[in-house]
């Protein structure tokens, strides 16, 4: 790397107290100079004070004085050596590692006067030799006592290892500008370049240039002896009952109003002494500045924009206004603290904030004002009359394209034409033309946007709050560095950023990095929602709020049933929801009858059940429909492939199943452990199922004295049953949230092993949270509603965003998993034995009375659309 074999930077290994941001720029010559972001370091900097000599200093020692030459150093800066503790502050970022400057680097607080000190150091003590910052001066009476002095300034340099820049270099002339003066062999003279902006200022053409050029003057009014005599026959035009007619008088008054302006006591000579202030203002077409001391003007600026620079986005126009004024005064402002006026007060944050978070272009521009110490403040339109009739009024004409942001741009900043494939330009720029939104923005971006928003038509009105990043380029509507598409591209747009089937925030922020339109996230999320492919690749919905079962009030009168195998046999497991008392029954085969003979045998022992939770094989078929008809059983059966609503069964088969293992592996009998598992109080509680059940602590081997074996009730088992399902809720519901409920007729997506298939619904199952849907072949399915989700795949062409409506009070349900595809079609029949869910209740809402209301069919089916969605 040739600035490390220069030296100017090192590379860094060790840990650094600061780390600042890197910038590469491009100057003109194509060279590449490296830049730091260190506004944070210039907050800790200490301001190095030392005293720079004023113009009149300099100006004293010039008089008889017939040849000059101007020097620029080469990279000044750079011309400073850090010592080891500075050098370190000055560490930076960069892809190859941390690297440290070993010379001051551009953008330090401090630079402009530790320069000036060197400067003063190593050439000060030869005569005819003059420095203001970085304007180095060489003044003689001769060519000859010219050429001895330049000698020893080179001689200097040499020993210093100084370049200068041969490309800046004015050799030997009679005549240069400098401080604001033009120094010639008969003296100093005043800049006409100062005050040209006003004494070459076009007359007003209208009454509102005049309402302009007024207000500039009333601004100096108390310097101006007759002010309101001179304004007169202008204060007249500016009635309303008066035909404007521009006479002589008026273009008399206003010469004499000019010359007054350019002219002490109007016009003040620059005091170092003094604070300075820049006025910077830019309207459609022009920039204005002016400096400013104690509320007088010290000189005036102003010139019309290139025909690129009237594409900017308005805070750029008001950024290239203070680039303009800070080099048009660099002789007055440089190296010290400047307070810049502007009327556009998002600039006031852009300074404070990282470099790298500004657009390229402002980037470019923030670069310039790097060597400043600025301070912009916000100052109303209404008080900055200089500037603002300055820039509607300009006079220099604009800089050549290629000079408009100064000697170097971001390395990395291309046009659009540069990055965008010629066909999607192309297209993007057709679409752009044929837009009769984006036409409107760009004729209100060359006219001016209106005071107020209101004053927009409705669909221009989503631009207002971004209008100041607003310009074009290339025949393209720009936000910043994002592209505003047009409606006719919105859709190929939207079916590029979804070719890779992201979800919707990914998608969103992919989007937001580089593309702008109203309303684009709810068009991206419309998208993704109604696409088939992501829709038949969704994970699993969420898990609802915890649904507990109903505790009984007495033991054995709510059972859960369910069959597992065990070493190549079936067995059937039945537990009681009050005591969690099981019973384990082997079977000689899973048909309907072998499980109503051992029910049979278990009842005859503990009584007849109200009620058993089960899944549907065998118990739904038509054996065990009659066996519980003539019993007098109710049969509960859970969803298909959402063992969850039967947990308490799967739950106490696991358990069981591990008792048999482990008793199996150890040679232990299996009865033995299953009478443990009964005997055992169940976890929470001091009871056991055995206790809970029969009223008394089973005898087992264990030694045990008789009173433990009395029979007795135990007391508050109910309570405590409730405490531990609350407990139970509470941690489950952590995460779990709420999915809308679905109507009869509702488009679903039903969650297949093959993935989320389309289905609809055919009716609402009698448990909650249970729906009977149809596939498109006929076939119906009972699935939960965690197997379930709204099928948003049918709008796909539609982009339009939808609006949101709150809705307080409404109650949904927790959703089911499926990962079966069981049939239900057996299931007609029985559903009059079980008790109907209530569809309308989802359909009401509490208003804010506590009244309790119902919703038109109409809206609530849109309100659960959007909720879901």
């Amino acid at each position: 790397m040739k600035l490390e074999k220069d030296q100017i930077i090192a590379r860094v290994h060790t840990p650094t107290d600061w780390v600042n941001s890197l910038v590469v720029t491009e100057k003109k010559n194509g060279t590449l100079r490296v830049c730091l972001d260190p506004r944070d370091l210039n907050k800790a900097i200490k301001r190095h004070h030392f005293n720079i000599p004023t113009a009149e200093d300099v100006q004293s020692q010039l008089a008889g004085k017939t040849v000059f030459t101007i020097l620029d150093e080469k990279d000044g800066y750079w011309q400073v050596k850090l010592d080891k503790e500075s050098s370190e502050l000055c560490t930076f970022n960069s892809p190859w590692g941390r690297f440290r400057f070993c010379r001051m680097p551009f953008g330090i607080k401090s630079a402009s006067e530790v320069f000036q000190q060197k400067n003063m150091e190593i050439f000060g003590d030869i005569p005819g030799v003059h420095i203001i910052a970085d304007d180095m001066i060489i003044a003689a009476t001769s060519h000859e006592e010219h050429d001895q002095i330049l000698h020893q300034v080179l001689n200097r340099a040499l020993e210093e290892n100084i370049k200068f820049n041969p490309d800046k270099i004015q050799f030997k002339v009679s005549e240069v500008r400098y401080m604001g003066h033009v120094i010639t062999p008969v003296g100093v003279q005043p800049d006409m370049e100062k005050v040209q902006a006003i004494s070459k200022m076009p007359d007003p053409e209208d009454k509102k240039g005049l309402q302009r050029f007024l207000g500039m003057v009333r601004y100096l009014a108390q310097y101006i002896p007759g002010e309101a005599e001179i304004t007169a026959p202008l204060r007249k035009l500016l009635c309303k009952d008066i035909l404007w007619q521009w006479g002589p008088e008026h273009a008399k008054a206003v010469q004499s109003l000019k010359q007054a302006l350019i002219e002490a006591p109007v016009l003040r000579f620059f005091d170092p002494t003094k604070a300075v202030v820049i006025q910077a203002d830019a309207s459609k077409s022009g920039l204005g500045a002016c400096l400013l001391q104690d509320n007088c003007p010290i000189a005036y600026a102003s010139r019309a924009m290139t025909t690129t620079e009237q594409n900017y986005a308005q805070i750029e126009k008001e950024l290239l206004a203070i680039v303009y004024a800070t080099k048009k005064f660099h002789q007055f402002v440089f190296g010290k603290t400047v307070t810049v006026q502007s009327d556009h007060k998002p600039l006031e944050a852009i300074l404070t904030k990282p470099l790298s978070k500004a657009p390229a272009r402002l980037q470019r521009m923030l670069l310039q004002l790097q060597r400043y110490d600025l301070e912009i403040v916000y100052t109303p339109g209404r008080d900055m009359h200089i500037s603002d009739a300055l820039s509607r009024a300009t006079v220099d004409p604009p800089e050549q394209e290629e000079d408009m942001l100064s000697e170097e741009r971001v390395v990395y900043t291309l046009s659009v034409s540069e990055t965008i494939g010629a066909d999607m330009l192309s297209y993007l720029q057709t679409s752009t033309a044929e837009d009769a939104d984006l036409s409107a923005i760009k004729e209100i971006l060359s006219q001016g946007w209106p005071q107020r928003k209101k004053q927009l038509r409705l669909s221009l009105q989503p631009f207002w709050q971004c209008k100041h990043l607003l310009r074009m380029e290339d025949a393209l509507l720009l936000l910043g560095d994002k592209i505003v598409v047009p409606q006719n591209a919105r859709r190929k747009i939207l079916d590029s950023l979804h070719e890779c089937h992201q979800g919707i925030q990914r998608t969103k922020m992919r989007a937001r990095m580089i593309l702008f339109w109203p309303s684009m996230s709810k068009d991206i999320q419309h998208m993704v929602e109604t696409c088939k492919i992501c829709a038949s690749h969704q994970p699993a919905n969420q898990k609802e709020p915890l649904l507990s079962h109903t505790i009984p009030h007495l033991p054995w009168q709510k059972l859960a049933a369910d069959i597992f195998e065990w070493r190549g046999a079936s067995f059937l497991v039945v537990v009681d929801y009050f005591s969690k008392y099981p019973e384990v029954l082997k079977l000689s085969d899973k048909s309907a009858l072998s499980v109503i003979g051992k029910l049979k045998e278990t009842f005859s022992r503990h009584g007849i059940p109200t009620e058993i939770i089960c899944d549907h094989v065998p118990f739904a078929s038509a054996e065990v429909k009659d066996f519980a008809a003539k019993w007098g059983i109710k049969f509960t059966h859970s969803s298909p492939g959402y063992p969850q609503s039967n947990g308490l069964a799967e739950r106490t088969v696991k358990t069981i199943k591990l008792v048999l293992q482990k008793a199996w592996e150890s040679g232990v009998d299996p009865h033995i452990g299953l009478l443990e598992l009964r005997n055992t109080p169940v976890t929470g509680m001091a009871y056991s199922p055995a206790q809970l059940l029969m009223g008394r602590v089973l005898r087992t081997k264990l030694p045990v004295v008789a009173a433990a074996l009395q029979p007795r009730i135990p007391q508050h088992a109910h309570q405590q049953l409730r405490e531990l399902q609350r407990r139970q809720k509470v941690y489950y519901d952590h995460g779990a949230k709420s999915l809308p409920p679905f109507h009869k007729g509702d488009a679903v997506l039903m969650e297949t092993t093959a993935g989320w298939q389309p289905a609809t619904i055919s009716s609402i199952g009698p448990e909650p949270r249970s729906y009977v849907v149809a596939r498109p072949d006929g076939r119906k399915y009972r699935r939960n509603r965690r197997h379930l989700r709204r099928d948003t795949t049918g709008d796909q062409d539609h982009i339009e965003p939808q609006l949101l409506v709150p809705v307080r009070g409404a109650e949904t349900t927790m959703a089911e998993h499926t990962d079966s595809e069981t049939e239900v079609s057996n299931l007609d029949g029985d559903q009059g034995a079980l008790v109907p869910v209530d569809s309308t209740e989802s359909q009401q809402i509490t208003t804010r009375a506590g009244r309790v209301t119902r919703l038109p069919e109409r809206l609530c089916h849109g309100i659960m659309c959007i909720l879901h969605s």
